[in-house]
């Protein structure tokens, strides 16, 4: 067979190592400069199907739609739809570091506590090698996973700000127009007047 030569066996090999790389240099450098994003990404995968559902959604129709605007537009406008192509997967190799922070959490170290990229190295190591997997590994995981991450992204864009703690020493409740009710700490106690003594006699004459 024409295809199983010495050179594509290598070009495939090649390929598939400088993707595993590429990968893994993403999420480590997503987790250095974005931590804070990542930690909220690797929230989104304990729901892993909604998150896969959703950013299939958003990765299918950007792309789609990218593709058909670089095909059809005059070649002046051709980057309008490279970029729309491009914007998901970015999202997605952002994204996908929440999911190697997931992994990494799932083998914890002692060093994590200072060193707390390692739990990315570990998990996107682990989670890059699943890509080597013939033909599965980049047909379908490598897609998948890429739609998780754009998944986690976009949920973490929209997602709720959680609401601030009400602070120590706060007000029990506001009136009808917002404003705090302020409320005695302690009821004042009434003491009872105890009767004045009674003024002496006037002497008689």
């Amino acid at each position: 067979m024409d295809y199983l030569t010495t050179a594509n066996v290598l070009l495939w090999v090649f390929l598939t190592v400088a993707f595993y790389f590429v990968f893994l240099s993403h999420w480590l450098v997503a987790a250095s400069l974005f931590p804070d994003y990542v930690e909220k990404c690797q929230r989104q995968y304990g729901r892993p199907v909604v998150t896969t559902l959703v950013g299939l959604l958003f990765t299918v129709v950007p792309i789609a739609l990218g593709l058909t605007i670089a095909n059809v537009a005059p070649p002046v406008l051709k980057w309008i739809g490279i970029v729309i192509t491009a914007v998901p997967i970015l999202a997605g190799l952002l994204g996908t570091a929440g999911l190697a922070r997931r992994v990494g959490c799932g083998m914890p170290a002692p060093v994590d506590e200072f060193q707390p990229w390692r739990r990315v190295l570990r998990g996107g190591t682990a989670l890059a090698l699943t890509f080597l997997l013939p033909l599965l590994g980049q047909l379908i995981v490598i897609p998948l996973v890429l739609a998780s991450g754009v998944g986690a992204s976009v949920l973490t864009w929209f997602a709720r700000k959680p609401s601030a703690p009400p602070q120590a020493g706060s007000e029990a409740g506001s009136d009808a127009l917002g404003r705090p009710e302020r409320y005695p700490t302690a009821l004042p106690t009434l003491t009872p007047r105890t009767p004045s003594a009674a003024p002496p006699p006037l002497a008689r004459p």
